[in-house]
């Protein structure tokens, strides 16, 4: 492909170069989800009682967006590419309270405390908001993730193929929003493709031509070459290890004397973390038993009309600090599945090795068929709230796992260990059944690195999105 091609091969491909667009889809995103918390707390409070609120006027609150966009822009939360998670949640949160507090505190100082219901809804707003917000800028992310409106493209600069899966994984995720134009390698003697993604050796032709295109933003992966055009021919540079044992976004930098190091902490071995933790857990509880009660009652009959056994199936897993636990199901295998699989593994040599390898059977012959909708559905999962309960496992955290998988976890084992496993956490939203050992222990030791509330709060939200979805489930 000469120079001229690649040209009108970007021109077809990617129409822009500026983030704008894709802030302004989250801003719109934005705009619908903080009308949308204030209409709930509105209704609630009309819900209670008629002549406190009238709940059509909340749609007379949209004066307020535009300086509540400001406010967020201000914050960092726009174009919103690649902006991590925690961050994300965290930023929106606090934007909310300040805003929300500070109408409700407008309202109640101009009408001397005469309409304390107005002040209340909007302080009710806060919440839904904490949860909305997140979810509209999740759900815009893959509404218009596959088009031309969002992301940007950039150049990926490489040695060999050793940056192969970090743009692989560009690719599978352009929710992230940096869209694989162009990869430089340094080892390249001739013009390739990567999955389509045509691949230059860095030629000061190839560099003229990046010029012309107006690319931004360029990922530097295991590359040293030439470094000092980067400064000349882009705004943006991100700099990607080839090792990521180091996976903490919280490391700040220290200056001891001149010489500057990096810090970071483990905030899951704060006292004030896990109460903060624990806090959560029992909140979560106590706003779900209305409806997990409910679902226990009639699920558990279900079951025990239609297969017999009991109820519910207690595997042996492996807790913190090594302490072993029984996790809780609702049973969806027949009742001899032990002996079942053990008949599987020494007669289905294919079966075999998938059991070995996952630990799980992509088409398991022992699961009922009421079994196969709870797993679809993770209702079989519910009777887990027990072990949280009790405090043996979390809503979020890592997988638990058995005696034998510890082994596949190797050197990593005695650290995902130091904290309680979740009901739901990375892996889970990342694919769950689908994901290998290998990608649940990098992002179980992710999320042990970089956990915060607002990695909690984001992480259910995300679940929530997983479970509806069915993705992973079998």
């Amino acid at each position: 492909m000469s120079e001229q091609d690649y040209l009108n091969y970007f021109n077809l491909k990617f129409w822009k170069t500026s983030s704008f667009f894709s802030g302004l889809i989250l801003a719109v995103s934005d705009c619908l989800m903080i009308m949308l918390s204030i209409g709930i707390s509105f209704f609630i409070i009309n819900f209670l009682n008629h002549s406190w609120i009238n709940f059509r006027s909340f749609v007379t609150y949209w004066t307020y967006l535009a300086p509540a966009i400001a406010v967020f822009y201000a914050a960092g939360l726009y174009p919103g590419i690649s902006l991590p998670p925690a961050d994300e949640v965290k930023k929106a949160g606090i934007c909310c309270f300040f805003i929300f507090a500070g109408i409700a505190l407008s309202i109640a100082i101009e009408t001397a405390g005469e309409k304390k219901p107005l002040v209340i809804a909007f302080i009710l707003a806060v919440p839904f908001a904490l949860v909305l917000l997140p979810s509209g800028r999740e759900l815009a992310r893959h509404i218009f993730a596959g088009t031309k409106w969002f992301g940007v493209p950039a150049v990926f600069f490489v040695k060999s193929n050793n940056g192969n899966f970090i743009i692989e994984r560009f690719l599978k995720r352009p929710d992230l929003g940096y869209k694989p134009a162009l990869i430089i390698d340094q080892k390249a003697t001739e013009y390739r493709t990567f999955n389509d993604i045509p691949v230059y050796a860095p030629t000061e032709e190839i560099f003229k031509v990046i010029k012309k295109t107006g690319i931004k933003v360029a990922i530097i992966i295991d590359y040293n070459q030439d470094l000092y055009l980067f400064n000349e021919y882009f705004r943006y540079t991100i700099t990607i290890p080839k090792g990521q044992d180091v996976n903490t976004i919280s490391s700040s930098v220290r200056d001891f004397g001149g010489v500057l190091g990096f810090s970071s902490t483990h905030n899951l071995t704060k006292n004030l973390s896990l109460i903060a933790k624990r806090f959560v857990d029992i909140f979560l509880l106590l706003i779900s038993s209305p409806v997990t009660i409910p679902v226990v009652a009639i699920v558990a009959l279900l079951v025990k009309i239609t297969s017999p056994g009991p109820v519910f199936y207690g595997h042996t897993r492996i807790g913190k600090n090594g302490k072993e636990f029984k996790c809780w199901k609702f049973r969806s295998m027949v009742i001899d599945a032990d002996k079942q699989l053990e008949k599987i593994l020494a007669e289905n040599p294919q079966m075999r090795a998938e059991w070995e390898k996952d630990r799980k059977f992509t088409n398991d012959p022992r699961v009922t068929k009421i079994g196969k909708i709870l797993r679809k559905t993770s209702i079989d999962e519910i009777p887990q709230f027990f072990n949280i309960l009790v405090g043996e496992m979390s809503f979020v955290g890592p997988r638990p796992v058995t005696k034998p998988e510890l082994e596949k976890y190797g050197k990593k084992s005695d650290f995902i260990l130091t904290v309680q496993p979740g009901l739901s956490g990375f892996w889970q939203i990342s694919g769950r059944s689908d994901t290998g050992y290998e990608e649940r222990i990098t992002l179980d030791s992710y999320y042990i690195h970089n956990w915060s509330v607002w990695l909690d709060i984001w992480i259910i939200i995300k679940t929530v999105y997983v479970v509806i979805k069915g993705k992973g489930a079998y």
